[in-house]
């Protein structure tokens, strides 16, 4: 079986949401493995965290966590989404094996990156979850792909909340933002009319 990964946030030595990542990796061990998931937070004291700076945390772990590199992060600017369409793409898991993903990736035509229409659904782009502005308000897609540790972390704090998002009816809210676990509330807001 594939590797999964844990994607972490670390700013000026702080992390972000360890303990929704914990959490998931809780999930995707009993889920996969029938067995308790490793020891986030002890394995990352057994490394130098660096202190000063933005880095992405890439967690690789089965039944043990196998690897773990702090990689400098800076925000790639998003302008544009294609929609693409697969009925039948399953991303419950955070895997290492992004195949699935990549195959849809091709289809970005010019586009930064692509937004994923399930069954007439809006569901997620490659990388990351979405929200949708309406108002003062932010709503994500109820059928999302992966249920994203920022995604949950901002509906547990009623900062976004649930909708039926689809083909027909997502052009009615006023802009979107791509979120994960790197990126929240801050990220840039893009345009509607930039989704082809």
């Amino acid at each position: 079986m594939c590797l999964l990964l844990e994607t972490i946030y670390l700013n000026n030595g702080a992390f972000r949401n360890l303990d929704y990542h914990q959490a998931r990796m809780s999930k995707s061990s009993q889920s996969l493995f029938e067995a308790n998931s490793p020891e986030l937070v002890s394995a990352l004291a057994c490394n130098i965290i660096p202190l000063s700076g933005l880095f992405k945390v890439r967690v690789m772990y089965g039944q043990e966590i196998k690897n773990i590199e702090f990689i400098r992060y800076q925000v790639k600017p998003v302008q544009s989404l294609k929609l693409v369409y697969d009925n039948h793409i399953s991303y419950q898991h955070k895997f290492t094996d992004r195949s699935q993903l990549e195959r849809l990736l091709d289809q970005k035509e010019n586009a930064d990156e692509i937004l994923i229409v399930k069954n007439g659904l809006i569901t997620d782009a490659s990388f990351a979850n979405i929200i949708f502005k309406k108002g003062e308000r932010w709503f994500t897609p109820r059928a999302y792909l992966l249920n994203g540790v920022m995604r949950k972390c901002l509906l547990d704090n009623k900062h976004i909340e649930e909708a039926d998002i689809n083909e027909g009816n997502f052009r009615d809210y006023e802009s979107c933002k791509l979120i994960n676990a790197m990126l929240g509330m801050e990220a840039s807001e893009i345009p509607l009319v930039a989704i082809s």
